[in-house]
């Protein structure tokens, strides 16, 4: 049966963690769940988390994925017009996404998407479900202090990941019962010797996100706030950093096969 045409299941959900290129693990997932006919019905994602999300979202199959990602360049992407609240503009970014999604807003999208950004003048957690799919993503994926943060509507809104890396609170409501969770950042993507003064900034922010994901995803769930089983499918990225996924063929490849166990096993 063509994968496409498997009806996405509403009680099922999909949560995407973030981490610059580290995103591209998820297509290892992406090609597992195509293998095992399993479509969930409601995604969400934070920075490239989001923007493989969206891509799954609009029914792009993994392959496609694969080669539209490959295919660019991604300095092009980071070339800094300056601003003066951020290092570089997310103008390329959102020219990016327009050109490579065929999607103008979010609720138009054939399966519902929740875009994770916080808000910086109060802090929150929100999940965009509608409004400019490109804006919207360029939101979730600018990192502060590198990309200017992004206007939705009147407020500013950038990366969530630093605190809501895995977005599972924005399933609240959804009246999902399972989540398949791609967890980017966590006890199997440390490096084993940091040696230089970045490695140790990077390292110690791996560790802060991995225990705070480790948190939030326990016995009881995230905070054991709801009842939805968390399937946590835990990356094997050996120390990759955002920026530096040079094998990213091999790695991919381990998550699909570590996701095909995974999901064989609980689904």
């Amino acid at each position: 049966m063509d994968y496409l045409s498997i009806k996405p299941d509403p009680k099922l959900g999909l949560c995407l963690g973030g981490g610059g290129g580290l995103g591209l693990l998820h297509l290892g997932l992406f090609e597992a769940m195509e293998e095992l006919g399993i479509r969930p019905g409601v995604v969400t994602g934070t920075s490239s988390g989001a923007v493989l999300g969206a891509f799954y979202a609009a029914g792009k199959p993994a392959s496609e994925v694969r080669e539209i990602i490959h295919k660019f360049n991604w300095m092009r992407l980071i070339a800094p017009p300056i601003s003066f609240r951020g290092i570089m503009s997310t103008q390329r970014m959102q020219t990016f996404f327009s050109n490579t999604i065929p999607y103008k807003n979010i609720e138009d999208l054939p399966i519902r998407l929740k875009i994770a950004a916080v808000n910086l003048i109060d802090g929150t957690l929100v999940g965009f479900t509608e409004g400019p799919l490109a804006k919207c993503l360029a939101a979730s994926s600018a990192v502060p202090g590198m990309f200017e943060p992004v206007r939705v509507l009147k407020d500013l809104y950038y990366d969530a990941g630093g605190i809501y890396n895995l977005p599972l609170e924005l399933f609240e409501g959804e009246g999902v019962k399972r989540i398949i969770a791609g967890n980017t950042i966590g006890q199997y993507g440390l490096m084993s010797k940091p040696k230089t003064t970045k490695d140790v900034f990077y390292q110690a922010y791996l560790i802060r996100t991995m225990h705070l994901t480790a948190w939030r995803t326990g016995p009881k769930g995230w905070q054991g706030k709801t009842n939805e089983e968390v399937i946590l499918i835990d990356y094997r990225s050996r120390g990759a950093t955002p920026t530096s996924i040079a094998d990213s063929g091999t790695l991919i490849e381990e998550t699909r096969q570590l996701s095909l166990d995974i999901l064989k096993e609980t689904i």
